[in-house]
């Protein structure tokens, strides 16, 4: 019966542990209103769209050659790497803090010898060995202090794991942006090439005309500026080519260049779209916004601990093992052993304000938080804004750089046949020549700029 009643005393003390340690001071938590508007100024509403699938970065980008050297730098991408690590850092930070949640179990070996002598001059001398295991100073999580620092340790580590996400759009969309760079140029440098032909053609047919006394040396002198322009413009893009090339295998992050870097016309590289309509609520997919979030639930876990440190705290020591005053027997004589078993209840009484100070700080942190989620959430709708409220004013910069290109090239040819007509001067030609490879080069950059915006969208938008 006294065995009995024991037990049941026991199991009713370990029912009333767990019920006190499912106690949480954490405050609930209500995710802020998004301080922006429901939709984009601009564009069109749609409901359509409202559960549109995650971008991802096949999808968005099909250009086989582009994929090529988004999956070499997501393979070998130093920046990456280091935010894989960064996660293995937080989560091994936060298996340390989950791992307080349990007790310690812990074996030891210790010996005691002490002396003790009486005021009749006499002496005792006692010699113990003891080998057991215990638990020692394992804090019993009453108000979930213990919980909170593990929840706000594990949202860490999902931030931490957002950010990688994000480090993993910004080289997407940086690998993209920089190929689009590569091959701009690439189309920059074959205008200038054949421009150079062009210009070393009309040079040596006027430098013939003078000769024959039909032209001037200034049409001469002007000739050769001409085609030292295109030369210099030359060197210039092969300079900004290596450049580029640089930028993207730093990017790729492969220990050698063994990667090939496809060369294509502009024209032939296609991005993708998203559908039109898009509402602001889908920011919350984009892993800045994220891992904010988390490190304002982090925030708010604190709390929790903060508060809990204002009630006592239950720590429990136990140790069961054998004990003999001969070691060589301390394995080997029944009967030698001991238990022990202390609980100890910590109150706080009088500290200076600690815990006061404690709880404002980890108060004031979570209203940071929440300022720097809205922030965050502010500054993502603006990138979104940028890119569409452009994108119009591209396409019809486009059309009209296009329209104004075959202008140009209209002009050149017309101007071509009266000076072989002896009807305009050399210098007219020269500036018809001048403004046909400004319109060309222009074309090329505006195009450039429309694969750019699109490329950001991506990025914007939250791509995965």
């Amino acid at each position: 019966m006294k065995c009995s009643r024991i037990k049941g005393q026991l199991a009713a003390g370990i029912a009333l542990v767990v019920v006190l340690s499912s106690c949480s001071l954490v405050p609930e938590y209500f995710r802020p209103a998004a301080p922006v508007p429901e939709a984009y100024p601009g564009q069109p509403a749609s409901d359509a769209v409202t559960d549109a699938p995650p971008l991802t970065w096949q999808s968005y980008f099909p250009d086989t050659d582009l994929q090529k050297l988004i999956q070499v730098a997501l393979e070998h991408n130093r920046d990456l790497k280091t935010a894989v690590l960064r996660m293995d850092e937080a989560k091994a930070t936060y298996g340390i803090q989950k791992a307080d949640r349990l007790p310690t179990i812990q074996g030891n070996l210790a010996y005691d010898r002490s002396r003790t002598v009486f005021s009749s001059s006499q002496a005792f001398e006692a010699e113990l060995f003891r080998v057991g295991v215990g638990i020692s100073e394992y804090e019993v999580d009453i108000f979930g202090r213990v919980k909170s620092l593990s929840q706000a340790a594990l949202e860490q580590y999902l931030a931490v794991e957002e950010n990688r996400q994000a480090i993993q759009a910004s080289l997407v969309t940086e690998i993209a942006t920089q190929y689009v760079n590569l091959l701009t140029i690439h189309a920059q440098l074959k205008l200038a090439q054949q421009t150079l032909d062009d210009r070393k053609q009309t040079l040596q047919r006027t430098q013939r005309r003078f000769d024959a006394g039909l032209d001037q040396i200034l049409d001469v002198k002007a000739a050769q500026i001409q085609v030292e322009q295109v030369q210099a413009q030359y060197a210039q893009w092969q300079r900004q080519l290596e450049t580029t090339k640089n930028a993207l295998y730093l990017l790729l992050g492969e220990p050698s260049q063994r990667t090939a870097l496809t060369v294509k016309p502009l024209e032939a590289l296609r991005l993708g779209t998203t559908p039109a309509g898009l509402p602001s609520t889908l920011l919350t997919r984009r892993a800045d916004i994220r891992a904010a979030e988390h490190q304002l639930k982090a925030a708010n876990a604190n709390i929790g601990a903060a508060r809990a440190a204002f009630y006592p705290r239950l720590q429990l020591t136990t140790n069961v093992g054998l004990v003999n005053s001969d070691f060589s027997k301390l394995f080997t004589q029944t009967g030698s052993n001991y238990w022990a078993f202390s609980p100890q209840l910590v109150i706080p009484i009088f500290n200076y304000g600690r815990n006061k100070a404690n709880l404002n700080l980890a108060e004031a942190r979570q209203h940071i938080e929440v300022v720097n989620y809205e922030k965050t959430i502010q500054t993502a709708f603006k990138e979104v804004m940028d890119v569409l409220s452009t994108r119009t004013a591209i396409g019809e910069e486009s059309a009209a750089r296009t329209r104004l290109n075959d202008l140009e090239s209209s002009r050149l040819q017309l101007v071509k046949r009266k000076l072989d007509q002896g009807l305009v001067t050399y210098l007219e030609l020269l500036d018809a020549q001048r403004s046909v490879l400004d319109a060309q080069a222009q074309a090329l950059q505006i195009r450039q700029l429309a694969l750019q915006n699109q490329v950001s969208l991506y990025k914007a938008l939250g791509g995965s």
